[in-house]
């Protein structure tokens, strides 16, 4: 026997958005925490295969991606049973990502636990990328390229011509890079 279902109909016009930020939308089919936990498990691995493309852990940006896919604050113990890693795993990503201003920490009113959620403005967090581990990696790159330039000298006159030719067009993505970049911290600024 079917039941009845106890929703209440919201009186607000269709598509109003709430405080919350949520839509009065009716939901195509009754809502299901496996449909939340199917978009939370999806966000979180889009998000832990950019930060692995980005060189940072892979759990860094799955717990972002659940925390940009839940709707509410979670706990630290939440987030290591929905992502099932480790409690040292999800302490050290949260910091990082609260260092990184990703990530909001919040207790509420007589809360002993601290809840997490994500900033949905990522400029911050690009931004400290950007400085912290790009540009840096993009002067060490350079300095590599001057070493392999010299390195040549050691090679055949026919490996010489064909590795200088490649190092120098590494040396002009290299450059063209180090002309972007600034670009991208500009339009980070606003």
């Amino acid at each position: 026997m079917p039941q009845a279902s106890t929703a209440k109909a919201s009186t607000a016009p269709l598509g109003q958005r709430k405080a919350n930020g949520s839509s009065d939308h009716p939901p195509s089919a009754a809502a299901s925490p496996d449909a939340l936990a199917d978009i939370q498990k999806g966000m979180a691995g889009i998000f832990a295969d950019l930060a692995d493309l980005l060189g940072n852990p892979s759990s860094l940006g799955s717990i972002y991606g659940l925390l940009f896919a839940t709707p509410e604050p979670l706990s630290m113990d939440e987030i290591v049973e929905r992502l099932d890693i480790s409690t040292g795993t999800a302490s050290q990503g949260l910091r990082r990502l609260v260092e990184l201003d990703a990530v909001v920490p919040s207790k509420g009113d007589g809360e002993r636990v601290t809840r997490y959620s994500a900033k949905l403005e990522l400029r911050p967090f690009v931004s400290m990328f950007l400085n912290q581990q790009l540009l840096p990696r993009l002067g060490k790159s350079s300095d590599r390229l001057a070493d392999l330039e010299r390195a040549l000298e050691g090679l055949s006159p026919s490996d010489q011509e064909i590795l200088r030719f490649r190092i120098g067009r590494a040396a002009k993505w290299h450059r063209r890079a180090g002309m972007f970049l600034p670009l991208i911290q500009k339009f980070l600024r606003g």
